[in-house]
């Protein structure tokens, strides 16, 4: 059951809460899928690989790792086609819950099928010159719904200093990208952020807004998870600049209006930081 891939993610370290820790009531412990795979925690490469890469997954989009943990089914719980299985866990504010669990099978399934079809379902190996009965060595079985809260309970933050609710989710996961307001009610400045809004909207889902005070748009965008609100003003019309400002640290800075999309897209992508704009 030696997986191909599993150099991609030996390095990467994750929460894990073996059958042997859970006896013995304790408590989880952090190590690399390398340690995980060479103290035989986990008994093959193929659950390993995928345990690691799923944990990546909602790190990459903005999940705290630190509220995951693997949990492997003790004896008593396990599945009757399994020979082992685990459950990427999620810490909710109403206790540990499975995310996911990806079992490997072994040769189950085929070997039922074998029995009441009275069929040869094996295989030649020439590996090993023999012949075999297919493995299903790792079923990952993931909800959206439950990846959904998941995402939601990390970005949800109760802005104090603020006085609003700012939804940090990832750029990528955000319904709106960006928003596009005009300063002011003036007709010049509503023209200019019109035009910048037709010219952006067709590469990514963006909003306009005009109304009420610049500071209670934000707080609208902030609420709803638009990572990047971009304010047209009086200077926009002489040197074709716009502000930009950041929703998780409010930090603004200007940017040229014709390079606004591509600034948009490197940020939603994170081939750029906010800092690293001039």
């Amino acid at each position: 059951k030696k997986c191909p891939f599993i150099k991609e993610v030996l390095k990467h370290e994750i929460n894990v809460l073996s059958e042997e820790t859970q006896k013995k009531n304790q408590n989880p412990k952090k190590m690399t899928i390398e340690q995980a795979l060479k103290n035989r925690v986990i008994n093959t490469e193929w659950l390993a690989y995928w345990l690691a890469t799923e944990h990546k997954w909602f790190i990459s989009l903005g999940a705290n790792p630190d509220n995951f943990r693997i949990r492997q089914h003790i004896k008593e719980e396990l599945a009757h086609y399994s020979s082992d299985c685990w459950d990427l866990e999620y810490n909710f504010p109403f206790g540990w819950k499975e995310l996911e669990g990806i079992a490997d099978r072994s040769d189950f399934d085929l070997q039922q099928h074998i029995k009441h079809s009275k069929k040869d379902l094996s295989i030649f190996d020439q590996d090993t010159n023999k012949k075999i009965v297919p493995h299903v060595s790792a079923e990952p079985s993931l909800g959206v719904g439950r990846a959904f809260l998941v995402f939601m309970f990390d970005a949800y933050n109760d802005d104090k200093q603020r006085g609003n609710i700012v939804l940090k989710l990832d750029p990528k996961l955000s319904p709106v990208k960006a928003g596009i307001f005009p300063l002011m009610g003036k007709p010049e400045l509503e023209n200019l952020a019109k035009e910048i809004h037709e010219s952006i909207k067709k590469y990514f889902n963006i909003s306009y807004d005009r109304s009420g005070s610049i500071g209670r748009r934000y707080a609208r965008a902030d609420e709803i998870g638009t990572p990047f609100c971009i304010t047209v003003d009086f200077d926009s019309l002489k040197d074709k600049t716009v502000t930009i400002r950041d929703r998780n640290t409010t930090k603004q800075t200007r940017v040229k209006i014709a390079e606004l999309k591509d600034i948009l897209r490197k940020l939603i992508d994170k081939e750029i930081e906010f800092k690293d704009l001039k």
